[in-house]
């Protein structure tokens, strides 16, 4: 009977700690996301006012202009402002701020959670299956009410195993790198590329 209890004890240890680890990882994984996130809507901020202010000053240079300018200007600011209105329409829609301040009012939940486990650590003898099982409840409340983050999240926060990751790592970055380049030229290509349909056309006719 006691052989039973003593391992029962280790049990209920292990699990104590195996839970204290997944908080651990939870929370930097979190963290992440919440930056990751916050560096997203930071950049296309810029990104939209950037494209705002150019826009404005060709508005102001080409008020005057007459004939064959003013239409060409008049079809480019046309083609600028629209697409301006569409990716800020996209930036809203994605709610980078607000899913940014989620992740971070859920990593200081998990903080408490995390603080209250390790008082608990002090007390081994209060660790038993009714305190684990509440544990786990508040453990898995705060991970099911709330967005989850992705795997690059937990890569980037892995610690001394990011190494392990550095090919996922470096791919993701590389991707990111594309896409905000995509992003910051996107108005111009558009441009560029709507420009030479209408040359074509004209040759064509």
């Amino acid at each position: 009977m006691l052989e039973e209890n003593k391992g029962s004890q280790v049990s209920n240890i292990d699990v104590f700690f195996e839970l204290k680890r997944r908080l651990k990882t939870t929370r930097k994984s979190r963290i992440a996301a919440s930056k990751r996130l916050r560096k997203k809507q930071d950049f296309y901020d810029k990104i939209i006012h950037f494209y705002s202010l150019i826009i404005l000053v060709l508005s102001i240079w080409f008020v005057s202009a007459e004939g064959k300018v003013a239409a060409i200007s008049t079809k480019v600011l046309l083609i600028m402002s629209v697409s301006l209105t569409f990716f800020t329409m996209y930036v809203s829609i994605r709610n980078y701020k607000e899913r940014a301040s989620n992740f971070e009012t859920n990593y200081q939940s998990l903080d408490l959670l995390l603080n209250k486990v390790e008082r608990l650590e002090a007390v081994p003898e209060q660790i038993d299956q009714e305190c684990l099982k509440g544990l786990h409840r508040e453990y898995e409340k705060l991970i099911i009410e709330k967005e989850n983050h992705i795997d690059i999240d937990y890569m980037l926060s892995s610690g001394s195993k990011i190494n392990d990751f550095s090919t996922q790592i470096k791919w993701y970055e590389r991707r990111e790198m594309f896409i905000k380049f995509i992003v910051a030229v996107h108005p111009v290509l558009l441009l560029l590329m709507i420009l030479g349909i209408h040359r074509i056309t004209k040759f064509l006719e």
